[in-house]
């Protein structure tokens, strides 16, 4: 996704969180603008970490993607830093802090979920493999054994 375009979602996300914030609304109802502006502010991140690439039918050179993407990430940290300090002005440092620990906790469950999933997937793979072998050696050996009895057969 184009970095310009990840920057206005969070942009749109904090603008989210400033009026609900001003609205007096709870924590419950800005919780997918936080989710947005955060899961924006990780993508830009990532995105600002990967070498710039020029494409073939674009006018712009890799240093303004490079400035785009650095640009951008950097308008983003502001806005999440700016959106702390009206989470925390309106609910309180230990409110952000209990978020902050179930975000961490969320992350460590989808991260356990993905291992064993992708645990439970080699294993599939590994039990087919292992039917598939059987079934090779199985097939080998009833056609060794027809070419066997039809040689047999055959002689009388």
């Amino acid at each position: 996704m184009d970095p310009l375009t990840l920057l206005a979602a969070a942009q749109a996300a904090y603008s989210g969180i400033q009026s609900a914030i001003a609205a007096g609304k709870q924590v419950q109802s800005m919780a997918g603008d936080l989710s947005e502006l955060w899961g924006n502010l990780a993508k830009l991140t990532q995105i600002a970490a990967t070498p710039p690439k020029r494409q073939f039918f674009s006018s712009k050179g890799v240093e303004q993607i490079a400035i785009e993407r650095y640009t951008a990430r950097a308008e983003a940290q502001e806005l999440a830093i700016r959106a702390r300090g009206l989470f925390i002005s309106q609910y309180g440092l230990a409110a952000w802090d209990q978020i902050q620990r179930e975000v961490i906790n969320i992350r460590k469950e989808i991260e356990r979920q993905k291992w064993e999933e992708e645990r439970e997937r080699a294993q599939k793979l590994e039990e087919l493999r292992d039917a598939t072998a059987v079934t090779l050696i199985v097939m080998f050996g009833i056609s060794i054994i027809l070419c066997v009895g039809i040689i047999l057969l055959g002689v009388k």
